[in-house]
């Protein structure tokens, strides 16, 4: 089938206000897409539509928030327009545009010898070296909260000078401006340059600019309502001249304000884009009626928004069921009956489940539940494999075999394993660079020469510049991703210190796992990109380092908080802890401004979830240090009109029959493993 025959059968098969997406040309279009409306449809067929009209592939430019979201992304064009075309398109992650541009040009911006791009946890650890030479107790400020402030007032524009001339933020610039120099001093950038620089770079050459606006031709931007400052100047400069942009967002689910989104945004793209036409879809397709209600009424609580209500042809389907329990473990208990009776009532695997939660400290009472009743889950977001020390060694390794100059991740591995190299011998090191006017490798590539080392500290250093010159041979001539990092593993002795390793228990061996787990990481992702460099695959895991994906397609219920479940459903849903302090959160309500409209936008996320049944459930008393207080339940929860909810109060007989049967079961196991008791 034609490709055109393929886009005409597509379009066909949307709905009217699918379709005025789709084929809407002449300008900018904002997309208003509520939950579960079909958006992403709407943009890959939209792509496949302009392809077949006659844009160029490597003219298209579409932008979203994650790896895997553009990898799916990319998925879903194939399909329509085939591999060929999509691979020539660009579709991937506002920081990996950034990354890609600054990558070709940075050396314009002064940055010589390449990009040393820091992960978070790299960040934390400058930032307490800037509260080091600040003579600031790092242990008595946390790093991660000036990274944030950090973060929010450079994406929006605002200098440590401009933070600094108020009073209550004077603390806060004098580590902006160190975290600021800390970079320029290291040739290192964050996440946030990758859209701060790229910006600059568009700014400051027009030569650049007209490239890349030639380039991009036609723009999409998914999720356009999580875009921060940075971003839609970054939009803005590529496409206020062709001004073929089409976005797609949802106000009512723009939930990441904390870390710099502004819904305002979307709010205020007619006044971005004078010219713009706005098409909002309202059919939703994966919630049932009463569902889709109750979450149109919550959010309509709301003022500022984009007023829509989504509805559905599916028919009613079940009441939401808000459920009281007596305690945290009583609504635990709740959970874990309610998820076995319906697996065996309605033979659900157990990946029909999602339990969400406001934080992360509700979980213990679940897990401990699930583990009784032997309901087997995943902790999603609790634990990052990319942010465990042995394999973010190993990554500096890689980094270095593609950039030498990478003085980050020198300076993490230039003493492991073991060789003598101290900080005053760094320090000796830096000073000899200095003395070359060249960068940190360089004065270890001159090991034999540089000043104030001993023999023990040259002959390690020179190991290290043999055994990394040597894998970048293999790497040139075997192209074995996985091979060269185990070689690499053995011939730096990084396998036998870890296996070494009295801080890991009986013979050590949990960090050498760990490490097998990253071979067959980088394994699988070499056999799915054919071609594929070791520059793409770090590119890939410093954009985007949550998990390996090797947990996805487990049997198991997902944990996560509601945070993380954007974007995801599931046939059954539970929201936990439905009560005020947790939603809306504290924080948000001793705020002297008393906004909870994210908190409200949140709850609705969540809800929303949900494909044929959702579960709001709250405890009657919560665990304190003193005892146990009483509740109040979530103002949300009155929102919820009550021809749409089933209330049910476990608190008296049916909640302690759970807890009793799941103590019961605590205690016969107890027992069996016991034994029976001796004479």
């Amino acid at each position: 089938m034609s490709l055109q025959a393929t886009v005409t059968r597509l379009v066909a098969e949307l709905n009217p206000e699918q379709r005025a997406a789709v084929l809407h040309s002449g300008g900018p279009v904002l997309v208003l897409a509520g939950a579960g409306t079909g958006k992403t449809r709407v943009i890959t067929v939209r792509i496949a539509h302009l392809v077949a009209g006659g844009i160029p592939p490597d003219n298209v430019l579409a932008l979203t928030f994650t790896n895997k979201a553009a990898g799916e992304m990319a998925e879903r064009v194939a399909q329509f327009v085939g591999g060929e075309a999509a691979r020539a398109m660009t579709i991937g992650t506002f920081h990996s545009l950034g990354l890609r541009m600054l990558e070709q040009d940075a050396k314009l911006l002064g940055y010589r010898r390449g990009i040393s791009l820091l992960d978070a946890a790299d960040q934390a650890g400058a930032v307490r070296q800037c509260l080091k030479r600040l003579k600031i107790d790092p242990k008595r400020h946390d790093p991660h909260l000036f990274l944030t402030l950090i973060s929010n007032a450079r994406n929006s524009g605002v200098s440590p000078a401009q933070m600094g001339a108020s009073p209550a933020h004077r603390f806060t610039a004098r580590v902006y401006q160190a975290y600021l120099d800390w970079l320029a001093a290291y040739h290192a950038m964050d996440f946030d340059d990758l859209i701060l620089q790229a910006i600059r770079l568009l700014e400051e050459h027009p030569e650049v600019r007209d490239r890349w606006r030639e380039r991009f031709k036609t723009i999409l931007v998914d999720e356009y309502q999580d875009t921060n400052g940075a971003q839609l100047r970054l939009v803005r400069l590529l496409a206020e001249e062709h001004r073929q942009l089409c976005v797609v967002g949802d106000d009512d689910q723009s939930i990441y304000g904390w870390r710099g989104a502004d819904f305002r945004n979307i709010l205020h793209f007619e006044e971005h884009f004078p010219d713009a036409t706005a098409i909002a879809l309202t059919q939703n397709y994966r919630s049932t009626g009463h569902i889709l209600e109750a979450a149109n009424a919550i959010i309509g609580n709301n003022s500022e928004r984009r007023a829509k209500k989504l509805w559905t042809d599916v028919g009613d389907g079940d009441y939401v069921q808000v459920v009281t329990c007596k305690d945290p473990q009583g609504e635990a208990a709740f959970v874990a009956a309610e998820i076995r009776r319906r697996r065996e009532l309605e033979q659900r695997p157990y990946a029909h489940f999602g339990v969400l939660f406001r934080t992360s400290a509700q979980t213990r009472a679940i897990e401990e539940a699930f583990r009784l009743a032997g309901i087997p889950f995943r902790l999603v977001g609790a634990y990052a494999f990319f942010e465990r020390k042995e394999v973010k060694d190993v990554l500096s390794y890689l980094r270095l075999l593609v950039n030498a100059h990478d003085e980050v991740s020198l300076l993490r591995i230039i003493n492991f394993p073991q060789r003598g190299i101290g900080p005053k011998t760094i320090g000796a090191l830096h000073d000899f660079a200095q003395e070359i006017g060249g960068s940190l490798w360089n004065a270890v590539e001159r090991f034999d020469t540089a000043p104030h080392l001993n023999e023990t500290q040259r002959r390690n250093l020179g190991a290290l510049v043999e055994v990394l010159g040597e894998a970048r041979r293999r790497h040139r001539e075997e192209r074995d991703l996985g091979g060269l990092v185990t070689w690499l593993c053995d011939a730096t002795g990084a396998r036998e210190a870890w296996i070494r390793d009295p801080t890991e228990g009986p013979g050590g061996e949990r960090r050498w796992k760990t490490v097998e787990h990253l071979i067959r990481s980088v394994t699988n992702w070499q056999a799915r990109s054919p071609g594929g460099e070791l520059r793409d695959y770090l590119r890939l895991v410093a954009l985007d380092a949550k998990s390996t994906g090797e947990e996805e397609n487990r049997d198991e219920v997902a944990l996560m908080t509601l945070h993380a479940a954007k974007g995801l459903e599931w046939p059954v849903c539970f929201v936990i802890g439905c009560q005020e302090g947790l939603i809306p959160h504290q924080r948000t309500l001793e705020d002297s401004r008393g906004d909870v409209s994210e908190e409200r936008r949140l709850f609705y996320v969540g809800l929303t979830r949900a494909r044929r049944t959702a579960f709001l459930t709250l405890a009657k008393v919560r665990l304190r240090f003193h005892g146990t207080e009483p509740t109040r339940p979530s103002r949300f929860l009155r929102e919820i009109p009550n021809g749409h909810r089933r209330d049910i109060d476990r608190v008296k007989s049916a909640g302690e029959v759970d807890k009793s049967e799941t103590i019961r079961r605590f205690e016969a196991l107890k027992a069996r493993i016991a034994g029976p008791p001796r004479r």
